[in-house]
């Protein structure tokens, strides 16, 4: 992997939904059971694209603008997506999804990454979600636990705003005793806008590609950059691992 400059991260901050856990393969799967409920013959992956582009609109607009719980974004998403596709359903049917987060659980490389990534530098964790989501998730993480973990119910605000990069580096800050500032951060993220607004702010960006199995779709999920070029691309956590141990035993000329 080509180094750009010299350059040693002081923390690996990262994403979860579709980063660290398996999150589209639930999602997808309680499209199905949405439209099984309504004897709808859409495919569950053409109403979950629907749901998601509406939802991602929704969540910028949370982003930048007054602060809502993640639930009542999707519940949003899903309420168009249904006037859209013609599907009689209700925001009550919500519940196909939220009864289903226990079953969100992380990719095979997340814990052996993570721990190889701890030995080197702290680990930050953030989401867009409510926090006893996040905290369901961080517990299956086969006893590992990062050193820093936030959501948006904690800090009120969301991703993509530089708000909640903001905090989370605030507050890891006073929490682990550390001096961090954007440039000393790796970030990692399936998402592409979380990743692009990471760059923006002056952060080193992995783009890690997940769930390349599913079906591209743009904006969510293919192997298709949008917007600025990546400082990294990467498949799993271990070469997000190596990232770090190369920085650490390199030095500049």
């Amino acid at each position: 992997m080509e180094k750009k400059g010299f350059w040693r991260p002081k923390a690996v901050f990262t994403d979860s939904k579709n980063t660290l856990f398996a999150w589209d393969y639930i999602w997808i799967d309680s499209c199905r059971q949405i439209l099984e409920k309504y004897g709808s013959s859409m495919a569950p992956i053409d109403f979950w694209r629907t749901w998601i582009r509406v939802g991602a609109g929704e969540n910028h607009k949370v982003a930048f603008g007054k602060y809502r719980e993640f639930k009542e974004t999707l519940e949003v998403g899903l309420e168009y997506a249904f006037k859209l596709t013609g599907v009689p359903g209700t925001r009550e049917d919500i519940s196909f999804m939220y009864d289903r987060w226990d079953e969100v659980g992380p990719y095979p490389d997340v814990v052996p990454g993570l721990s190889k990534i701890q030995k080197m530098v702290p680990v930050l964790i953030y989401s867009n979600v409510e926090t006893w989501c996040l905290d369901m998730m961080v517990e299956k993480l086969d006893g590992f636990r990062p050193d820093f973990v936030g959501d948006m119910q904690k800090s009120h605000s969301c991703k993509p705003s530089p708000r909640a990069y903001r905090w989370v580096l605030e507050t890891a800050a006073r929490q682990l005793g550390l001096d961090l500032d954007f440039p000393d951060m790796l970030y990692v993220a399936g998402p592409q806008w979380d990743a692009q607004s990471a760059i923006a702010l002056g952060m080193k960006g992995a783009w890690i590609r997940r769930n390349q199995d599913i079906p591209a779709d743009e904006g969510h999920v293919g192997l298709e950059i949008l917007g600025e070029p990546y400082d990294y691309i990467v498949d799993d956590l271990h070469e997000v691992a190596a990232i770090v141990e190369d920085s650490m035993v390199w030095t500049p000329r």
